[in-house]
């Protein structure tokens, strides 16, 4: 019976020691109340100009292409590519008919991304 008893203290003792942990789900999540509805406008310009393009060549006999209607800088219009692709078509379009501090900064720029592109890129 003694050995008995001299293993339940040990035990005890054991269980004392031992650290305890936690995996933090015995946290209470606070709720005091539904949130208000945000008040949308659904007639903004964008929202209401959405899709009014789509047709275009149902109702104008295929003649235009939505890419034609679109109003942007030459060296944008139906352009996919990185940055550094859209920098260097911009220089190539323009780049003599710009000003000198905005043809500076758009070439170190370039250079910019040029060394980054090499460094940490896709395409490396």
């Amino acid at each position: 019976m003694s050995v008995l008893a001299g293993l339940l203290k040990a035990g005890a003792s054991f269980c004392q020691t031992a650290r305890a942990f936690s995996t933090g789900a015995c946290c209470q999540i606070r709720m005091h109340a539904i949130p208000a509805l945000k008040k949308v406008d659904r007639w903004t310009e964008k929202r209401s100009m959405y899709g009014v393009y789509d047709n275009i060549g149902i109702l104008g006999d295929f003649k235009a292409h939505p890419k034609d209607l679109i109003i942007a800088p030459c060296w944008v219009k139906a352009f996919r590519g990185n940055e550094l692709q859209r920098l260097t078509r911009k220089k190539r379009m323009v780049g003599d008919r710009m000003m000198t501090e905005d043809k500076l900064q758009l070439e170190k720029r370039v250079r910019l991304l040029y060394r980054r592109y090499n460094r940490t890129g896709k395409y490396r």
